[in-house]
């Protein structure tokens, strides 16, 4: 059957050929009707580049960050920040306990964060046996292993004398790979604890950290005259 075809009227008193109507309606319809019937159902097709609805994926859940090394935060740790963040009205010999810079590091099952035993510098330290404190919380990191810090920032602007503590997240090329991607991974955790704290620094070599210029520029750029009590 040809939809648009002529018919041909074969009287003798007529013989002409008169194009005959086109029914396109009919046709469709029965058509539509035929691959209906002999289609699969909508849930067997396989589209190319599409999921089916019958069975819509849900994307995966990435953990947060914080949880993402499952690295917790020892109480020792919290304290010491919190003795170094209020300036409490005490006697000269709690202010010479009271720490000026600090190390944390990872415990040796690698999940607490915990304070480093050693590795701090007391207030009452300094003109004693620290002359120079940043210059001593620049050789208490580690050359080949990560480390989180405080420090507490003793400066001079063009108007007034200011104090700051200081984050630093320390992780040097020479670390292993598993150190960097650990502490990375936990810096979150205890910055958290970290409440209130202004300046984060993360250092990657001792080019960065060894100009105190740089963590000049960190509490307040140019406006920053001294620090530690020794000009820039």
């Amino acid at each position: 059957h040809y939809p648009c075809d002529s018919v041909r009227n074969f009287s003798p008193a007529n013989p002409v050929i008169a194009p005959a109507r086109c029914s396109y309606s009919g046709r469709y319809k029965l058509s539509l009707s035929l691959s209906r019937s002999l289609s699969p159902s909508h849930s067997q097709i396989a589209v190319p580049g599409e999921i089916s609805r019958n069975h819509l994926q849900t994307p995966p859940t990435r953990p947060p960050d914080n949880m993402a090394s499952g690295v917790t935060v020892n109480e020792e740790v919290i304290k010491v920040f919190n003795d170094m963040k209020v300036r409490k009205s005490s006697s000269s010999d709690e202010v010479k306990k009271r720490k000026k810079a600090v190390l944390f590091c990872l415990s040796e099952d690698k999940k607490k964060i915990i304070v480093e035993e050693g590795k701090q510098i007391l207030v009452g330290d300094i003109g004693e046996s620290v002359d120079d404190p940043y210059a001593c919380f620049v050789k208490l990191l580690p050359l080949n292993d990560c480390r989180y810090g405080l420090y507490d920032a003793t400066y001079e602007t063009k108007e007034s004398k200011k104090e700051d503590l200081v984050f630093v997240f320390w992780a040097p090329e020479g670390a292993p790979l598993k150190s960097k991607m650990i502490y990375a991974s936990s810096k979150d955790a205890i910055k958290k604890k970290f409440t209130g704290i202004k300046h984060e620094w993360q250092v990657n070599g001792l080019d960065d950290i060894q100009d105190r210029s740089t963590l000049a520029d960190k509490l307040g750029g140019n406006v920053v005259v001294s620090l530690e009590g020794r000009p820039l």
